[in-house]
């Protein structure tokens, strides 16, 4: 898929979503010296992702200019053949004219995507790849409540994990030992987890301890 973005329009919080990418991808950022930095991070998940993307300023400001060169540029795209879908990323209600011209004039697998961020343009897109599923459950409301109760439940693990290995030599492995029984399903999955990040000596001492804590 094809992003274009309207980095003027969005600023950085429209790469949001840059994690989802993957080497097929690719992320075309139009600029002006009105908005010309973005947020390190996104960039990073950008070269993480692999994808190819390339940068575009304005060469003279004027009003709509950036719209302008977005959609000269969706049209040369799908000029030369591309046969895939676009994603306006941009808050600009306008695009809706260039989604609709183009609904009308290409074929279906050719589609204009509208979205403030490269999330949402993902979630729009309908692929039917697994990206799509986990940018859903990302932005899948929660109730506060219930996360809290949650939350609550991981900090009380914690403390127990904490107490349980106090004066041992496995303190700097915290972490580690947390995220382990966190994701726990068993005493057998756990001892076999165990045993592989730890090794069979360490492992097992580790795991008699969790073991304990299991309900």
């Amino acid at each position: 898929m094809i992003f274009l973005v309207d980095l003027e329009n969005v600023g950085s919080e429209g790469l949001r979503g840059a994690r989802y990418l993957s080497w097929e991808d690719e992320v075309i950022i139009f600029y002006s010296q009105v908005c010309e930095k973005v947020q390190q991070g996104y960039l990073h998940q950008l070269m993480e992702a692999c994808c190819r993307w390339e940068i575009c300023k304005l060469k003279k400001t004027g009003k709509n200019a950036l719209d302008f060169y977005i959609a000269t540029k969706l049209g040369e795209i799908f000029g030369r053949g591309y046969p895939g879908k676009i994603g306006i990323v941009s808050r600009d209600q306008g695009y809706k004219s260039v989604r609709d011209y183009w609904k009308s004039r290409a074929k279906p697998s050719r589609e204009v995507i509208l979205g403030v961020t490269l999330e949402q343009c993902i979630l729009s897109a309908q692929e039917g790849r697994a990206r799509t599923a986990q940018v859903r459950e990302w932005l899948r409301p929660v109730r506060l409540e219930t996360e809290f109760v949650r939350y609550q439940e991981r900090l009380r693990i914690r403390e127990s994990l904490e107490m349980a290995f106090a004066d041992t030599g496995y303190q700097e492995q915290l972490g580690r030992i947390v995220g382990l029984f966190e994701k726990q399903s068993g005493k057998k999955i756990l001892y076999l987890d165990t045993v592989k990040n730890f090794g069979k000596k360490d492992g097992l001492e580790i795991y008699r301890k969790m073991r304990t804590l299991i309900g």
